[in-house]
């Protein structure tokens, strides 16, 4: 999903940690006006969201370490991703706390009103990094590199496309399509659970799940070029 972090001013003393409705107003802020309440799933995972990074924030964990932490448990979650054993079980876990962490760090950083630009900019690279180990994870349990590649080519225009937009000043570019931050690590979780509980037939459940991903990933990148298309014209030149 569209970065949680911002830039913004350093202060040498300490702050007071944001309220949750401070939170929600600055997520809605940074996602470009998209209402949190107007989702019932994205209202309660931002409560989750909060009610888990504010104790960090508390104990002067920084966003960087979280940053750091979700694409470690990544690259662990790769490691765990052997064929033939019930070892993608643990990296199915280690995929969804990787991509919990992954929305804690953008919690932890406006909670802490501690936004920076080098923490946007660490925090796109580490998301891509996290994108690009997931689809390890599916190469490891043995999908075809052709599917791996095609996904991951995907991705990145994906990402590539919104940010560009951005920069072009096209309006309401934060809408969501299906191939978001959560889908891909529900994707890959699902793939590692698959492979884990029957290890007899990792390779064919990988193919099956990256297949999956590769058609997900298809259509959210061909919903965001359309739905670019539609606001780029409205755009004035």
């Amino acid at each position: 999903m569209v970065s949680q972090r911002s830039v913004s001013s350093q202060r040498d003393s300490p702050v007071r940690p944001a309220t949750r409705d401070e939170y929600l107003s600055t997520w809605s802020t940074l996602h470009n006006g998209i209402d949190p309440s107007s989702s019932v799933l994205v209202r309660w995972w931002l409560r989750v969201v909060y009610t888990l990074s504010a104790p960090l924030v508390r104990a002067s964990v920084s966003a960087h370490a979280v940053t750091f932490t979700a694409v470690l448990v990544a690259g662990a979650a790769v490691a765990l991703s052997r064929p033939g054993t019930s070892a993608p079980l643990l990296a199915a876990v280690l995929i969804a706390l990787s991509g919990l962490l992954d929305s804690i760090d953008g919690g932890v950083a406006m909670i802490g009103r501690s936004q920076s630009q080098w923490g946007y900019l660490l925090d796109t690279v580490a998301d891509r990094c996290s994108d690009l180990l997931l689809l390890a994870s599916g190469f490891a349990l043995g999908a075809p590199m052709p599917l791996v590649v095609a996904v991951g080519v995907t991705t990145l225009l994906h990402e590539m496309a919104r940010a560009r937009a951005v920069g072009a000043g096209i309006p309401d570019v934060g809408f969501l399509t299906v191939w978001e931050r959560p889908s891909r690590v529900i994707a890959a979780a699902v793939t590692a659970t698959v492979a884990g509980a029957a290890p007899a037939s990792a390779g064919t459940s990988a193919t099956i799940g990256i297949s999956v991903t590769c058609t997900l990933a298809v259509l959210g990148f061909t919903q965001l070029m359309f739905g670019l298309h539609r606001r780029a014209d409205r755009t004035p030149r």
